[in-house]
């Protein structure tokens, strides 16, 4: 989102905290390094343009006074709200977690500008925020990293593998070994940040791939799945679906954004293992069904493209510049 506004002419910058880091902290960035073969995340800062201004508070860096600061997540709208110099505050919402603590849930408490990544987040984001919820800017998905390549065989069932408790890991490796058991002929490929997890010795796993192995994995895969317990607007989703894959999920708020049962993927309750497995299952051994959501997830992606939703943005920045708040 910040390369297209940057395109279309607007000044952005990211403002990134410093964080101080400790022996040991030091030190397992060196094992990551290591045990990763040297490779390092690409993450978002890699991939903007702009430029990245660091902090210790958000009050050290200048502002214009019409300049808009986005606190994007809940951790940052803290740090947002205390800031004195002249600017517009905003808070992004990209999703709940599965278990918000008190301090979760006052970071969106309160009157203040606020947008989100899926119309699911909306009705508990307006009670939150005394109806200042002003729309929707959906996630977008990059079709020149992620889209089908033909001169890959696609045989298996794959996944993205996070350890944190939204994401419900422990489900995803049942699901995965479950799956395992009853189609061994089946490759399964699981690509991660993180360590390879006990339980998933089975399946081919990187660790830190590039863009261009993700999209490799992605093309390996009929069938992707996803058991997170909440998601704002999940990017691996629309990844996958632009690979080719068709996607198994958890009926988490952010899946039933991109997803509709039988149209363009497959859903099944959070936590129910079984009925993860069973939906699999039906992709698996059912052709003609894995060949129908195929081509419903081809036409849902057309509607998540970054272009549509920097508009949105760009509408966005023009109402919250133009109104005096």
């Amino acid at each position: 989102m910040a390369n297209m506004l940057l395109k279309r002419g607007y000044r952005v910058r990211i403002a990134v905290p410093r964080k101080r880091l400790t022996l040991r902290g030091r030190l397992a960035q060196l094992g990551l390094l290591f045990s990763s073969g040297g490779r390092k995340a690409a993450g978002f800062l890699d991939q903007f343009t702009g430029r990245v201004a660091w902090y210790g508070t958000l009050n050290e860096l200048d502002y214009d006074p019409a300049e808009v600061v986005i606190a994007v997540g809940t951790y940052s709208v803290a740090e947002v709200r205390a800031l004195t110099k002249p600017a517009v505050r905003v808070r992004f919402n990209h999703g709940f977690p599965a278990k918000p603590s008190p301090s979760d849930e006052a970071a969106w408490r309160g009157r203040m500008p606020t947008i989100t990544v899926s119309n699911t987040l909306v009705p508990k984001l307006q009670e939150l925020t005394e109806g200042s919820v002003w729309g929707v800017v959906p996630n977008g998905i990059g079709t020149r990293d992620y889209f089908i390549d033909p001169s890959i065989e696609r045989q298996g069932l794959g996944a993205l593998y996070n350890g944190h408790s939204n994401k419900a890991p422990e489900d995803l490796i049942a699901v995965l070994k479950a799956a395992h058991e009853r189609w061994p002929e089946i490759p399964q490929h699981v690509f991660s940040t993180e360590r390879t997890p006990a339980g998933l010795e089975h399946v081919a796993y990187t660790r830190l791939p590039p863009v261009d192995e993700a999209r490799a994995i992605y093309n390996r895969c009929k069938v992707w799945v996803l058991t997170s317990r909440t998601e704002g607007l999940p990017g691996v989703v629309l990844e996958a679906m632009a690979c080719g894959c068709v996607v198994v999920s958890t009926d988490n708020d952010g899946s039933l954004e991109i997803l509709k049962h039988e149209q363009n993927g497959l859903i099944a309750p959070r936590g129910d293992r079984e009925t993860i497995v069973a939906q699999i299952g039906r992709l698996l051994t059912d052709e003609a069904l894995l060949a129908r959501l195929e081509k419903g997830s081809a036409e849902t992606i057309k509607t998540f493209t970054w272009d549509r939703a920097a508009d949105r943005m760009e509408t966005f920045l023009r109402e919250m510049t133009e109104v005096p708040l």
